[in-house]
């Protein structure tokens, strides 16, 4: 693994700048938002802040980024404090840590990859949203939801984080006792896209990840705006949506750049380049796949055109687009302190909870 970048003091400094030209960004939008037409977020609130995000991101260096976040672990902690859950982690054998919410013998466990561009550790707003979808479905069942602290790029590149999302799944498995299809695998952005190379894994092993041992199809997997294409400006929706969503071109080229360091393009890294044969048979390895995208975000091109490919080798993938809404929205608004239940949270929800009744969890 490479080290983690350090900042500069030069770099550091210069975050300051950054954060003056992100907060007039976001003056400047709300100045402008009665005389503009394009595509902008429903909200002043949100379109306000988007507009800061995309400054800030667009500018800022890896070493700056990272230096200004704390860790997933840490994060996971302090939302114990005013969620009142016990922490508890684990470490497996490779020194990966695996942290839980909710009784790890329950019956239903989500193994849920974060997004964050394979750059940003986990923030608050996950496991804030992932604790209240736990203690909702727990209203029916017993459930328990499981978040690998994997590694960050550029000081873990492909395919270590596939390693270690597959050494999770296999660890739950064998060494936690439970029944694959008991267990749905879900992520969002960059961990929809770790999802997904899980299911090229469990139909055409990578070399270099540990096997993945299946006594039976897992119970489902839940994407939400899963990252299927890491950069690609012919995509329409990049343009059509680049002042709607707060993720921009400059930032996702600088993070897939420093996951994939010196590897190339692959069905497994990037899996809208499949083949037409490559994902057949997955119906044997996941039961049921819902996809999950906001409709103003600037994959969403990308989102459906994978969509369209998976259903051609799944009969049971359904694609749910929420109108109006950007990238990640569901865990967005957790971080930004909106305290409704979003709509996409109850279809997610809603989705969950059939399988588990149909399982009779």
């Amino acid at each position: 693994m490479a080290p983690a970048p350090e900042p500069t003091t030069a770099e550091k400094l210069g975050l300051i700048p950054k954060i003056f030209f992100a907060i007039g960004s976001v003056f400047y939008h709300i100045l402008t938002r009665p005389f503009t037409s394009s595509a902008r977020p429903v909200d002043l609130f949100r379109d306000a802040l988007f507009a800061g995000m995309r400054a800030f991101l667009s500018n800022i260096s890896t070493a700056q980024e990272q230096a200004s976040q704390t860790t997933t672990e840490a994060e996971y902690l302090a939302v114990s404090q005013y969620k009142h859950y016990e922490p508890d982690t684990d470490v497996l054998e490779s020194g990966l840590r695996v942290h839980w919410l909710g009784a790890k013998l329950s019956r239903t466990t989500i193994l849920f990859l974060h997004g964050g561009g394979f750059n940003l550790a986990a923030t608050a707003g996950h496991f804030e949203w992932l604790w209240e979808l736990k203690q909702d479905l727990g209203q029916q069942s017993s459930i328990s939801v499981v978040v690998p602290s994997y590694t960050l790029a550029p000081k873990g590149q492909y395919p270590l984080q596939l390693q270690q999302a597959a050494e999770v799944l296999q660890w739950l498995i064998s060494k936690q006792g439970k029944s694959p299809g008991n267990i749905i695998i879900a992520g969002d952005s960059a961990g929809g896209n770790l999802s997904v190379a899980v299911f090229s894994h469990l139909l055409h092993p990578h070399p270099d990840v540990p096997e993945i041992k299946l006594r039976e199809p897992l119970g489902g997997a839940v994407l939400l705006s899963p990252w299927a294409r890491f950069v690609s400006e012919t995509d329409d929706s990049i343009t059509r949506y680049a002042s709607s969503d707060m993720v921009t071109v400059s930032a996702a080229k600088r993070w897939s750049a420093n996951y994939l360091g010196d590897a190339k393009l692959d069905f497994y890294n990037q899996p809208i380049d499949a083949d037409d044969q490559w994902f057949s048979g997955l119906d044997k390895k996941v039961k049921d796949i819902l996809i999950y995208a906001g409709g103003a975000e600037i994959l969403i091109d990308s989102i459906n055109a994978f969509t369209k490919m998976l259903k051609q080798a799944h009969p049971r993938v359904e694609l749910v687009v929420q109108p109006g809404v950007a990238h990640d929205d569901l865990v967005l608004d957790k971080v930004l302190g909106y305290k409704k239940k979003a709509e996409g949270t109850k279809v997610i929800e809603s989705w969950i909870a059939q399988r588990i009744d149909k399982l009779g969890y």
